[in-house]
């Protein structure tokens, strides 16, 4: 039989080797521990080694000790008594942020657990266990600020940065609320039927050849609904940042910006560019008038003078020639010039009538005939067959003939073709002759306002703007086909139904 003593010899040598151990556990362990008996005013009964170096003392020097013997700052040490007596009264175990200051005065943050331990008889110990999270909780702070940062600028920008998942057709959005990065997940369906209509083909077209790979990165600008109720200009930019195997696009990474503040202020400049321009035009429009108008006055009341000295027949007949053509080309002027006005004030009129198309068209073949330079064919064009029409009869004339007079100054030899046929929806009516044609550069600008084919030319340079504002008005379209040397076709069409006239 063992002894009784070497019975307890063996049980307290397991026992300190299990303390032993205990204690290295919690010494190599990467956390504080502590003890307080809190039947004993919080006082110390352990504090680990790594609770010791926070404290700057030795483990007999905290032992023993309360909170308030220990830290230099009353406010600190009351603050980790109301947590130990919330513990205490409570009896669960609670978790805290805890800020302090250690021995070289730097602030830290530790994340303690307290809880309970019972003992028999006696009032329990509060069992602590502590993470020093300064490191981390500065990253957060940081990352904190940075979130801000960027919440700040994203804002300022109206930029929404995006991720977009290419195999899922998914994006992570970014946006700004409260002051804060929050993130949300969209398909790219729903975000694309937020777009204009008038803009999603053009948006679906692009996005595709991205995602397949076509393209490296993405730039284009459209009208979106998905952030307000209204539509807004946003410009998307975006890069592929992940490839697959097969070298196709995985993940983007881009943002959408807002412009609409851009685009207006694009069309204000546009807009005021466009302001000085036609008053500069007007300017010189007014100047030619001045010009324009003197030359056929000066030649009525000069060869009207010269009538009454002449005594032959044909001078008297030339000269009244020279005055009814003057007197056509100041009426011309006067004409356009009030129908530019009727334009501007909108009560340009207009009377629909019934008529046939070879009532306008025929006899222009005579009449610029005798107006055309000698070997100039001017030939009428048409099926053979006439139609009848619903429409406005002296616009559509004055339209016709306009085309006809520009065509007469510009052919000097060859022959101007003229006529129309039945359209899609209508007729399409048509001057084309074999005179000194117009530049490209100057074809975008030809039916604007006051601009004329050829300075050196008699004329207001309003007659095609006008021809254009007539054919707008019939819901009609109107241009031009021209080859500078080869010659020109102005062309218009306007939605009617014509009906033959037997």
């Amino acid at each position: 039989m063992i002894p009784v003593d070497s019975d307890a010899d063996a049980l307290e040598q397991k026992y300190k080797d299990l303390s032993g151990l205990l204690s290295n556990i919690v010494n190599s362990v990467p956390m504080y521990f502590f003890v307080k008996d809190t039947g004993d005013d919080f006082r110390y009964v352990y504090s680990s080694p790594m609770m010791n170096q926070i404290y700057g003392r030795f483990h007999n020097d905290v032992v023993g000790k309360t909170d308030f013997d220990l830290f230099i700052d009353p406010v600190a040490a009351q603050s980790f008594r109301d947590m130990d007596e919330n513990v205490l009264r409570s009896g669960k175990m609670q978790r805290y942020v805890e800020q302090m200051l250690d021995p070289r005065g730097e602030l830290r943050s530790m994340d303690t657990m307290k809880l309970l331990v019972p003992r028999e008889g006696k009032a329990p110990y509060l069992l602590g266990m502590s993470w020093d999270i300064t490191k981390q909780r500065r990253i957060e702070d940081e990352l904190h600020e940075n979130n801000k940062r960027l919440a700040l600028s994203c804002m300022a920008g109206r930029i929404y940065p995006w991720i977009w998942d290419v195999i899922n057709e998914t994006a992570e959005l970014s946006l700004v609320k409260d002051g804060e990065m929050i993130h949300t997940y969209i398909s790219h369906e729903s975000f694309t039927e937020k777009i204009h209509p008038a803009d999603q083909q053009m948006y679906r077209d692009v996005v595709n050849a991205f995602a397949r790979g076509e393209i490296d990165s993405l730039k284009l600008s459209f009208r979106c609904k998905y952030f307000s109720d209204e539509y807004v200009w946003l410009e998307k930019i975006g890069e592929v940042y992940e490839y697959g195997n097969d070298g196709k696009p995985l993940k983007a990474i881009g943002i959408l910006r807002d412009i609409t503040v851009d685009k207006r202020h694009e069309a204000d400049v546009q807009a005021k560019r466009l302001a000085e321009e036609s008053d500069r035009m007007k300017s010189a429009f007014i100047a030619n008038m001045s010009h324009e108008i003197r030359t056929p006055l000066n030649a009525i009341v000069g060869f009207s003078t010269l009538m009454a000295q002449v005594e032959t027949q044909e001078e008297k007949q030339e000269y009244l020639k020279i005055i009814e053509s003057s007197n056509d080309f100041l009426l011309q002027l006067i004409n356009d010039i009030l129908d530019i006005s009727k334009i501007e004030s909108g009560k340009l009129e207009f009377i629909y009538t019934k008529f046939s198309l070879n009532d306008i068209f025929k006899p222009q073949e005579h009449a610029f005939t005798l107006r055309a330079d000698p070997g100039v064919k001017v030939i009428f064009e048409n099926d053979g067959s006439n139609y009848s029409i619903i429409s406005e009869k002296t616009r559509l004339t004055q339209v016709l003939t306009n085309f006809l007079s520009n065509a007469i100054k510009f052919t000097s030899s060859g022959s101007i073709r003229f006529g129309y046929k039945l359209s899609k929806n209508g007729i399409h009516a048509y001057v084309t002759d074999t005179g000194t044609g117009i530049r490209k550069d100057a074809q975008a600008t030809i039916f604007d306002r006051f601009v004329k084919l050829d300075k050196f030319k008699q004329g207001t340079g309003l007659g095609l703007s006008i021809c254009k504002t007539i054919i707008t008005m019939l819901n009609g379209e109107i241009g031009v086909e021209s080859e500078e040397g080869s010659g020109s076709t102005f062309w218009f069409t306007i939605p009617c139904n014509p009906i033959k006239v037997d």
